[in-house]
């Protein structure tokens, strides 16, 4: 079951009940997408038992609200505990970095949703619908995998414990994978996002000495800070009478 999961976290969600015969059928915009990620797409789309669809519809959800919410939530803990500040900047640069990215690579990629290509595919999303996709309608790299793997990954390295790591790329997995089951995205925009969001997460971590401001650095409370100097220990002798 984990298994399947996260091929599908890996794949994006899609819209079941296709008809007889349409297993991987598709129009002109979709000619250009391997028929392996067609095939991979409906299996996830078509599962729409109440656990499935139960799951994926928290997590579609609970998205923008992880999104909007994880930054002001990690700069508001810091100011409560005064410390961990490095942790919020990093998360909230890594953010910033990875969804601009992705928003650029929509644009020059210009994928067409699979809901708008594939006669086997419905859009299950109220946000999408033919015509109503807004000002970023392309479906290549996933925004949505991109931003649950960037906040994940981030977090997770700052915070190594596996309480952290594990709830957090099993959440991030999941937001993937529904986006398979609305029918909104194709399994390789879900890898490429999650890919992408995450490699921008390790970027920063790595260049933490070079991207976060020197107050910042003295707090890093991943451990990744330098050490403090040595200071020679100093004793006094007095002669006694």
């Amino acid at each position: 079951m984990g298994a399947w999961l996260l091929g599908a976290a890996i794949a994006g969600p899609a819209r079941a009940q296709a008809p007889a015969g349409a297993d991987t059928g598709c129009g002109d915009a979709a000619a250009g997408v391997p028929a392996l990620d067609r095939r991979a797409l409906l299996a996830v789309h078509r599962a729409d038992g109440p656990l499935v669809a139960g799951a994926m519809r928290t997590a579609d959800a609970v998205a923008y609200p992880l999104f909007y919410g994880a930054v002001p939530v990690a700069w508001g803990a810091a100011l409560l505990r005064g410390t961990g500040y490095d942790d919020a900047y990093r998360l909230a640069l890594t953010g910033g970095l990875a969804l601009g990215a992705a928003l650029g690579l929509k644009r020059a990629v210009g994928r067409a949703r699979p809901y708008r290509t594939l006669p086997a595919v419905q859009s299950r999303s109220e946000a999408y619908r033919r015509g109503q996709e807004g000002h970023f309608a392309e479906a290549f790299p996933s925004g949505h995998a991109t931003a649950a793997f960037a906040l994940a990954t981030s977090w997770s390295l700052s915070h190594p414990e596996s309480y952290v790591a594990g709830p957090a790329f099993a959440g991030a997995t999941l937001i993937g994978a529904s986006r398979l089951w609305l029918g909104v995205h194709y399994p390789s925009d879900v890898l490429a996002g999650a890919l992408l969001g995450a490699g921008v997460a390790v970027a920063v971590h790595l260049l933490r000495g070079a991207v976060t401001p020197g107050a910042m650095a003295a707090d890093d409370s991943s451990g990744h800070a330098a050490a403090a100097p040595h200071r020679p220990t100093v004793r006094l002798r007095l002669p006694l009478p």
